[in-house]
């Protein structure tokens, strides 16, 4: 675990958590909300992977007993999980711990969250994920089914706590530029001449978390249950 203040930018001193589960998506996101003046706290805790008792002590750790952040930008996945294989490689077991499992979790750092968020009146939420559910991709079925399994969480979560001042949202970003674990996968391609609408991948420091950053802010509070697409265009899907 790491924490840095800053008093200058838009998040002005305001506390993000930063957790991140199984493959590493998320470098660069909280050196940007640091950039945006926020108090930043990174936790890739194996506690936040197990019981609610495990999970309110992964929080417990990061933030001490009282602290609700004002931003929690979430990575949840697992080893299983992001292993590309095809569906018929997939035992029970392995089909449990890569597609089930996950959305177990962020049901649990949820309600982990929320017990401190909703009490506070405020807060924001954030999910950052590969945009492989939207598209599909070769030998990323439990990938795939895990990541959908997380975003309608999202939006129900999104739904139900809405008049508590607290909201939920799904980033969707190009995997690879996320994480070099998608450089040699098969991912789905486009037909035409010019697939990315800007002609690059969006940068996660200077701008995935410039999004994040405005979603905690007075400005981005009207948002909620929505899927953002932060991949430069790639995929034009809702």
């Amino acid at each position: 675990m790491t924490a840095s203040a800053s008093t200058h930018g838009a998040l002005d001193g305001a506390l993000a958590l930063v957790v991140e589960l199984g493959l590493p998506l998320l470098s660069g996101v909280g050196e940007g909300l640091r950039d945006a003046g926020a108090e930043v706290v990174t936790s890739r805790d194996p506690r936040w992977a197990g019981s609610r008792e495990d999970v309110d002590a992964a929080l417990l750790a990061a933030l001490g007993p009282d602290r609700a952040p004002a931003l929690a930008v979430l990575s949840l996945l697992s080893e299983e999980t992001t292993t590309l294989r095809p569906l018929s490689d997939l035992d029970l077991e392995a089909w449990r711990a890569g597609a089930a499992d996950p959305i177990r979790i962020a049901m649990r750092v949820l309600a982990a969250l929320g017990a401190r968020m909703k009490p506070a009146g405020r807060g924001t939420i954030l999910f950052l994920a590969p945009s492989l559910s939207l598209v599909g991709g070769s030998g990323m079925v439990a990938l795939s089914t895990a990541l959908e399994g997380q975003r309608g969480l999202m939006k129900s979560i999104a739904r139900q706590w809405g008049a508590t001042g607290v909201t939920v949202n799904w980033a969707a970003a190009a995997p690879r530029a996320l994480s070099p674990h998608f450089d040699a996968a098969d991912l789905a391609a486009k037909g035409d001449a010019v697939p990315i609408a800007l002609g690059r991948r969006p940068d996660a420091r200077t701008e995935i978390a410039a999004l994040a950053a405005w979603l905690a802010s007075p400005s981005g509070r009207g948002v909620t249950g929505a899927t953002l697409m932060v991949d430069g265009g790639e995929w034009m899907v809702p």
